[in-house]
């Protein structure tokens, strides 16, 4: 039985008192919805314990052409290095990925990539929300747009480590993305 365990608007500063912001970027909110800026990579951590199945839903909206918007999950320090998943989605930091749109999913750091698949966001102009998902449920992860799934990644817990269980979550742009996020919800399944 599914239960929700985390809900935020993300509409006010009292919705991320809670919450941790690392990096050079900035918030702030207008409209409903809470609009990150960064000058370099920025992560917006829940820092409490994620259980091992979970699904992660929020809304978000381009505001800029450039940049990488990226959802860390079951990260947990390890040691000198942190362990996690790290999807990489509305990629658009190098000319290549402005014209050719990819998401990406990696394990245990960005030179283990585990699964690319394509990314049907339309740029800033279109000026479109879109409802983003990502779901770990044992060995398995998905992630989708609007309904369409577009990673189905399955760990065999060997090639790239054990599989990550628990940690933490973040959602995180790289340098120039500039972006608004809304409706983040946290789903123990």
């Amino acid at each position: 039985m599914s239960r929700v365990i985390y809900e935020n608007a993300l509409d006010n500063e009292l919705d991320i008192k809670d919450l941790s912001f690392e990096g050079n970027g900035g918030i702030s909110f207008a409209g409903g919805a809470m609009r990150m800026t960064s000058a370099e990579e920025t992560v917006l951590w829940y820092t409490k314990p994620l259980p091992a199945d979970v699904r992660i839903d929020w809304e978000f909206k381009p505001l800029s052409d450039s940049g990488t918007a990226q959802l860390h999950f079951a990260a947990k320090n390890a040691g000198d290095k942190i362990s996690e998943f790290l999807l990489s989605y509305y990629n658009r930091g190098l000319a290549e990925e402005r014209s050719f749109h990819t998401c990406s999913l990696y394990k245990n750091g960005p030179e283990n990539m585990v699964y690319k698949g394509a990314d049907p966001m339309a740029g800033a102009a279109e000026d479109t929300w879109y409802r983003l998902s990502m779901v770990k449920r044992g060995k398995d992860v998905y992630y989708g747009i609007n309904n369409l799934e577009l990673v189905h990644f399955h760990d065999d817990g060997i090639t790239l480590g054990e599989i990550l269980t628990g940690g933490n979550m973040g959602l995180g742009q790289l340098s120039g993305t500039e972006a608004l996020y809304k409706n983040l919800k946290v789903t123990w399944i």
